[in-house]
């Protein structure tokens, strides 16, 4: 009796040792994957931020890129003009007469053109600000809804201006 008694504690010991050694082990290499997995996320967080500015970047590049080309459009109209303009000074002054009625009605329809011009331009800037933003799927009102840089719901109205929507219902 005495035998087995012996025998059920040294077993129960040796049990308690492996136990606490294989604790140990598992102690020692837990930190270390532990470690390599935060490694493996920072540099994933690091590749979205990048992709994220790389994005953003490319969305404010572009509006402005078609303002100044709507810009450059406006100005070479308007440089037209005023050469055809001058030409036609030139051609009174040599002649000396009353400038013929087609030329007035063509100064007209340069002036119409730049005006028109000049509101596209505009609408072209007020899509520029409404790109910068995040277009979602949802509508109001008949509207497309955009997201801003803050979490901001909003939608551009018939003047062309930024209407927020609020969350409360």
């Amino acid at each position: 009796m005495e035998a087995i008694n012996r025998f059920k504690k040294i077993t129960a010991a040796l049990a308690l040792i492996a136990a606490f050694g294989l604790g140990q082990s598992y102690a020692q290499t837990a930190p270390k994957k532990m470690e390599k997995e935060a490694k493996k996320s920072e540099q994933k967080a690091k590749e979205v931020k990048t992709k994220a500015n790389e994005a953003e970047t490319k969305t404010k590049a572009a509006p402005m890129k078609a303002t100044a080309k709507k810009d450059a459009a406006v100005k070479e109209k308007k440089e037209t003009a005023v050469k055809e303009k001058s030409t036609q000074a030139k051609k009174m002054a040599d002649t000396k007469t009353a400038p013929p009625a087609p030329v007035e009605a063509k100064e007209k329809a340069v002036k119409k053109e730049t005006a028109k011009t000049q509101k596209q331009v505009a609408a072209v800037k007020k899509d520029a600000v409404a790109t910068a933003d995040k277009a979602t799927s949802e509508k109001y009102n008949g509207h497309t809804v955009y997201v801003g840089p803050k979490g901001g719901k909003y939608y551009i109205n018939g003047n062309g201006n930024k209407t927020y929507i609020s969350d409360k219902k």
